[in-house]
């Protein structure tokens, strides 16, 4: 008797499968994502700006720039330049951390702090210096990062066909969360030290040795580095041109 319970017990369960047991087709919908439109970020400008993106100004150098810190600080400032210049200085500012200094009247940059970004928690080469009306100045920052100090007080760069041993250099030295960072900075103004950073900006392959008296640490610079440091040199030149 129990035994003929049970196969009408199933029969009744298998003759309700197809309400009971069928699974739920609702899904969640379809997240819109808006087809890129570019447009000038200026009339006549050759940088265009994706207007569909939704965040921050998403540019087509490939970086990202907040609409507060364009129309306050940034478009005024290249206006008044030719749209030829303008691109080049937007060009280069955008490729790095930078704001406006309301005390000193000048745009201060220096490399993104962003997680994403490779100078963060890393070692790189890049600039650092400011901007203002008919002047731009630069510093070539050389980073070493790591685990253990080095106590570099040299580098050794070779630049293809280049190489070019520093003469002794004040490293500035910090550490936080068990690592270390030793930096030092080459002023382009003078005529050997921008013909450096230009050397580093145009070939194929670069090696920076961060040299202390027993250690020593190599960087192999990435194309994003040599291209971004090519793109703040630009600039700097057209705001220095008389």
């Amino acid at each position: 008797m129990y035994r003929i319970f049970i196969l009408a017990l199933i029969a009744v369960l298998s003759g309700c499968s197809g309400t009971t047991m069928v699974r739920s087709s609702y899904s969640q919908p379809e997240k819109i994502v808006q087809a890129e439109r570019w447009e000038p970020i200026m009339e006549g400008s050759k940088i265009n700006v994706d207007v569909n993106y939704q965040y921050e100004m998403k540019l087509s150098n490939g970086r990202l720039l907040r609409q507060g810190d364009w129309n306050e600080s940034l478009k005024p400032f290249v206006s008044s330049y030719s749209q030829e210049k303008a691109d080049t200085i937007i060009d280069g500012l955008t490729r790095y951390y930078w704001e406006y200094d309301k005390v000193d009247k000048k745009i201060k940059y220096e490399p993104l702090r962003y997680m994403s970004e490779p100078y963060s928690n890393s070692k790189y080469v890049s600039m650092q210096g400011s901007i203002e009306k008919g002047k731009a100045v630069g510093l070539l920052k050389l980073k070493f990062y790591g685990s253990s100090w080095i106590f570099a007080d040299s580098v050794k760069i070779v630049a293809d066909d280049l190489t070019w041993q520093s003469p002794k250099m004040n490293f500035y030295r910090d550490n936080y969360g068990g690592n270390v960072w030793e930096y030092a900075y080459l002023d382009i103004s003078k005529p050997e030290y921008r013909d450096i950073a230009n050397k580093i900006a145009s070939s194929k392959e670069v090696i920076i040795r961060f040299q202390g008296k027993q250690y020593y640490s190599d960087l192999t610079l990435s194309q994003r580095m040599k291209s971004d440091l090519m793109a703040m040199l630009k600039a700097i030149d057209v705001v220095n041109q008389k």
